[in-house]
């Protein structure tokens, strides 16, 4: 190993012999996600690379151990089940509930009751099956990972109606050619030019080689869009959402397209959807707040507005101005006028600055006014479609996003009537982590690195991309510590990365997130029940202190080793408490070595060897897009050919059987 990459400072492992059978695998549970990565974390420039746990023991704080009694494993739970909507709030009819478990026949089934909830008392711990039926809604299952104590054990479950058509789990991001690629990176740059004929070509092109790919159809829909081709528009938007439901981008589209011919109500459920689904940036906000206003619908307006406010920060001039006539259609004049005024300090520059003005003097007029019916805020704001429409900025939709929100400019809906205890979820979480660590350890793959450059309008260059075999092996160097290491043959020597920037040790985070020693490091927030991929999830911030150096994240390049600190969101499937996804941020840029953006995205799940007969938790795809030196990076990190293997000290890892062609 070679120490002044891994950085794991005071630890030489022996090089292991492989004794494999081999399986044919790919994750079977989810298409979305390819077997994919095992990635997480990333770091470097010139000679770049990642440091996985502190460079020195001794600099830790001293770990929290939140240890289990015994009585947490072997005292029976009574075991609560609540029933809800996709949006999450409680159903509304009555369910039943089926629980079962093979490990010991248990087979119970018991109905809703008041607050849409199934109890089962004196429920051992262990693995269960949980499946729920309810007239009008699909048959939901989920599996449950019952932590025994004595107490209330809380199962979520989310039954979708049987009208929706599959929207969190199916199609998954297309597969992209490179020739694709051209032909949608040539139609985009003559639709943001204007030049509607020849992007017209490319993209008709395009569809022509992928009729599937509802990227390409999202780009008609909005070359016909840019037309004022509305129905054609439509029916682009509507194509690109029946091949892929959870097409973020064609969702809060067709939300837009809707709004500005006059029909708020179908907008509104189209932007609902995608804020259900992919959670909500400003913009999303600030349609959503349009559309409801453009209904009188002012109580839900409002909200939207203000999470659009408080999302957009330097942006949030339209925003502000709607908000602040949301107030007055309220008839909160005050909060109106410090609305108007808020406007016209904070975006002098803006035309909207231009229209706050004028309306606050409006209300200065009406105010000083004998008493007479006038039109009024709500009236201005109208219920048709051009009052709703034309308060709206055109979305910048012509610049493909080169990289996630930061986390912080994004958000997810949660259920209101559901409590989070932080401590709880650590617990459980940890307890969890703490038993699927092993899975790290029980496999071997083919590891794909792939590097791409980003231009300005978010047009990734050529692929450059390596194989590797890939495994990771624990390290226990005293009691209560854990690290993981990778192992790549030939993945050591920096020349053997696709470039000289190299990302490692990205799949410890979903360890060390939940591993009681590095608990201290990180201030946590519980923001409620949501989802992932349709599961109950527990969303859960997390950022470094500032207080306690980084000892998760660091970037190593020729001037040395540089510690940087993260900040995050974790979801926790809310019946197993596995880890489903993670993305993480910088708590600040680093200046000290250039870095302005380090946004990583983590997929986990089950993975199922030999049919089906083993499966084992595992990270199925990892991504990382960087802004280095003022150049934007994308890494992808891929998982193929997996085998189960069991574990000899005396030989080293051979090269991948099968290279695959770069696409």
């Amino acid at each position: 190993m070679n120490l002044t990459t891994l950085a794991t400072p005071g630890y030489l492992f022996p090089r292991r012999r492989l004794r494999s059978s081999r399986v044919p695998m790919a994750p079977q549970v989810n298409p979305v996600h390819r077997p994919a990565c095992r990635i997480l974390l990333a770091f470097l420039l010139l000679i770049a690379l990642l440091a996985i746990p502190a460079c020195s023991l001794a600099q830790q704080p001293t770990p929290v151990r939140r240890g289990p009694s015994p009585s947490l494993v072997e005292t029976p739970a009574t075991v609560v089940v609540s029933v809800r909507e996709i949006g999450g709030m409680p159903l509304p009819g009555n369910a039943f509930v089926k629980l079962s478990s093979n490990f010991s026949g248990l087979h119970l089934t018991a109905p809703t009751q008041d607050g849409a909830t199934a109890t089962f008392p004196n429920i051992q711990g262990g693995e269960y099956e949980i499946e729920v039926t309810c007239a009008g809604y699909k048959t939901a299952n989920e599996h449950a990972s019952i932590m025994a104590g004595g107490s209330n054990y809380l199962v979520f479950v989310y039954l979708h109606p049987e009208s929706e058509g599959t929207t969190t789990s199916g199609g998954g991001a297309p597969i992209v050619s490179p020739r694709l690629r051209s032909e949608i990176d040539k139609g985009m740059d003559k639709l943001r030019r204007g030049q509607y004929d020849a992007a017209r070509e490319h993209l008709e092109k395009a569809a022509k080689m992928a009729p599937a790919n509802p990227d390409v159809q999202y780009l008609l829909g909005l070359l016909e869009y840019r037309q004022q081709h509305f129905d054609a528009a439509r029916a682009k938007f509507e194509n690109a959402i029946s091949i892929y439901p959870t097409h973020e981008r064609s969702l809060v589209a067709m939300g837009e397209l809707l709004l500005r011919t006059g029909q708020p109500a179908k907008a509104a459920q189209s932007l609902e959807k995608a804020y259900q689904i992919n959670g909500a940036d400003w913009r999303t906000h600030l349609l959503l707040a349009s559309a409801y206003a453009a209904q009188k619908e002012y109580e839900k307006a409002a909200p939207h507005a203000e999470r659009a406010v408080e999302l957009a920060k330097n942006s949030g001039a339209a925003p502000q101005l709607l908000l602040a006539r949301i107030r007055a259609a309220q008839g909160k004049k005050s909060e109106a006028r410090q609305a108007f005024e808020a406007v016209i300090r904070d975006f002098p520059a803006d035309s909207a600055a231009a229209e706050a003005k004028k309306e606050l003097a409006s209300m200065e007029t009406e105010a000083a006014a004998p008493p007479a019916k006038s039109e009024s805020s709500a009236v201005r704001m109208g219920s048709g479609p051009e009052p709703a429409g034309a308060a709206l900025p055109v979305l910048p939709v012509l610049v493909r996003p080169w990289a996630p929100l930061d986390i912080d400019a994004k958000e997810y809906p949660v259920a209101q009537d559901v409590a989070c205890s932080l401590e709880d979820v650590l617990q459980r979480a940890q307890l969890r982590a703490a038993k699927q660590l092993g899975n790290f350890e029980k496999f071997v793959a083919t590891e794909r690195v792939e590097h791409q450059e980003v231009d300005a309008n978010g047009v990734a260059g050529p692929v450059r991309a390596h194989d590797f075999n890939y495994l990771v092996f624990i390290k226990r160097p005293r009691e209560g510590y854990v690290f993981l290491d990778e192992e790549r043959d030939g993945g050591e020597n920096l020349g053997s990365f696709p470039t000289l920037l190299a990302s490692k040790g990205l799949v410890a985070l979903g360890v060390y997130i939940f591993d009681p020693q590095y608990e201290p490091d990180f201030a946590y927030r519980c923001e409620g029940l949501g989802q992932w991929r349709g599961q109950p999830a527990w969303e859960l911030r997390f950022e470094q202190r500032k207080e306690v150096p980084s000892r998760i994240r660091t970037w190593r390049n020729s001037r040395g080793l540089f510690q940087v600190p993260l900040k995050g969101r974790v979801w926790v499937s809310a019946n197993s408490y596995d880890v489903l996804h993670i993305e993480t941020d910088l708590r600040e840029p680093q200046k000290a070595i250039e870095l302005d953006r380090d946004h990583l995205v983590i997929d986990y799940g089950p993975v199922q060897f030999e049919h089906g007969k083993t499966s084992l938790w595992l990270p199925w795809h990892a991504e990382l897009f960087m802004e280095l030196h003022g150049k934007r990076y994308h890494h992808r990190h891929t998982l193929t050919n997996y085998e189960l293997f069991s574990v000899d000290t005396t030989h080293s890892v051979s090269a991948p059987k099968e290279n695959r062609k770069e696409n």
